[in-house]
């Protein structure tokens, strides 16, 4: 089963898409089935924490699960989405198939054919689904809570031995305590989660 590191690591890689592939994801395309998919996918991948059932996207796009519901949305993801690289499908066994988006961000690309060689020209930002979509792993969000009430924790011991409420000694000693807890989840946060960091 995918964990939540193959996850994060969807988030921080940037896909190239080609100029045909990369209109699934425009707003101008809110209303193709394939747009809609790769939404779908996101938010469920997202809720789940895993690879998602084919079931599952279609009753997320229409309330739907019939099975001729299913056999549009799996044409569209195997003629497009996969062709195009923004969907991979995971077989676990021969009736249990999963979706995974296989990024969260796209570099719009045009290739140039020459003479001389073939080249990629990168055409405008790199886009991003929306970060609530994001597979963020839980563990990321306890650590940045963790992180936050150490900080504000130390805070209220300097503000507390600066009125004299707490003495010299103790006052040392939860500095100590406290400083080496906060340096310890920064450093877990930086060697699990540092890239994610960087883009939230």
């Amino acid at each position: 089963m995918t964990d939540e590191q193959d996850l994060a690591s969807r988030i921080t890689k940037i896909k190239d898409l080609s100029e045909d592939c990369f209109k699934f994801l425009e707003s101008s395309s809110k209303d193709l089935l394939t747009h809609q998919i790769i939404y779908g996918i996101a938010k469920l991948t997202r809720q789940k924490m895993a690879p998602v059932k084919l079931a599952e996207i279609a009753e997320s796009i229409s309330r739907e699960n019939d099975k001729n519901k299913q056999d549009i949305i799996r044409l569209r993801i195997e003629k497009s989405l996969s062709k195009c690289g923004i969907v991979e499908k995971l077989r676990y066994a021969p009736n249990d198939v999963r979706f995974l988006l296989t990024a969260y961000r796209f570099q719009k690309i045009r290739k140039i054919d020459s003479f001389r060689d073939d080249r990629i020209e990168k055409i405008g930002d790199v886009f991003e689904l929306p970060k609530s979509t994001w597979p963020i792993p839980d563990e990321y969000f306890i650590l940045g809570a963790k992180k936050f009430a150490l900080e504000e924790t130390l805070k209220k011991i300097n503000s507390d031995y600066d009125t004299g409420i707490i003495p010299r000694g103790k006052y040392e000693e939860l500095l100590r305590q406290y400083n080496s807890n906060l340096e310890n989840t920064i450093k877990q946060i930086n060697s699990k989660f540092n890239d994610i960091s960087k883009l939230i």
